[in-house]
């Protein structure tokens, strides 16, 4: 049986994010004090908290705002692919990838690693602007990332952010992708269903691809004796 599974932050009240966004905050306003009475909690947050995902409108004027983003886009084969590199992502990352055209892709790079700080990290690496036209090119619909933005830091223009969501591809952020291997998975991401939001907090979970049916053709040849040999042939072999 192949297990999901969640490559989804969770949300505390020590969640880093973006400097000058709102802060997740989580209180129990009344507990349970006997028959009758229940748990009741409450929260105050930015919607770009967490593993969240970006609609277009977060950067395109009349883009598409959370709710309208189409369920095909986020549910669906997707691959994760590792670019250990301490850099921004490059196209010469992406071509040596294996990224098929069309694909959903999930990237699990050196931020990972940021994630053991208390802190949000200016450092942490983005993708560059000509790698997220290499994705569009390549007609990537969702592209997902193990930090905070797809843009760096210091990338005021955010170029990713815009070659991205300009071009209708959905961005997810802040995954957790630490126990995963790359490879191509099934992936569901679903948003809070939020009227006019350009963002929302998501559950993501993904779960390995089952393997394409093995067809094995063995082609006998006969000869002269001590020449003849069988071929084995195979066919349909998806790739893990």
């Amino acid at each position: 049986m192949r297990e999901w599974i969640d490559i989804t932050r969770t949300l505390s009240n020590s969640m880093i994010h973006w400097p000058g966004d709102p802060p997740f905050n989580w209180e129990r306003v009344s507990d349970i004090t006997g028959p009758g009475t229940c748990n009741l909690s409450q929260i105050s947050t930015g919607v770009h908290i967490g593993t969240h995902i970006d609609a277009p409108l977060h950067f395109i004027p009349d883009g598409m705002d959370i709710v309208e983003l189409p369920l095909s886009q986020l549910c669906g084969p997707a691959m994760v692919v590792d670019i250990p590199a301490a850099r921004d992502m490059t196209i010469e990352d992406l071509e040596s990838a294996d990224i098929e055209r069309g694909e959903r892709v999930l990237f699990r790079t050196a931020n990972q690693a940021l994630w053991d700080k208390p802190d949000f990290d200016e450092s942490f690496y983005g993708i560059s602007g000509e790698a997220a036209m290499w994705l569009v090119d390549h007609e990537v619909p969702l592209v997902g990332v193990d930090y905070l933005s797809v843009d760096g830091y210091n990338q005021s223009t955010r170029p990713a952010h815009y070659a991205l969501l300009g071009n209708g591809v959905i961005i997810i952020e802040s995954l957790d992708l630490s126990q995963v291997r790359p490879g191509r998975y099934e992936l569901v991401a679903l948003p809070l269903k939020i009227a006019g939001s350009e963002a929302s907090p998501a559950r993501v979970i993904i779960r390995k691809m089952r393997r394409r049916p093995l067809r094995i053709v063995r082609e006998a040849i006969t000869g002269v004796e001590g020449q003849g040999r069988g071929t084995l042939v195979t066919e349909g072999l998806g790739k893990s």
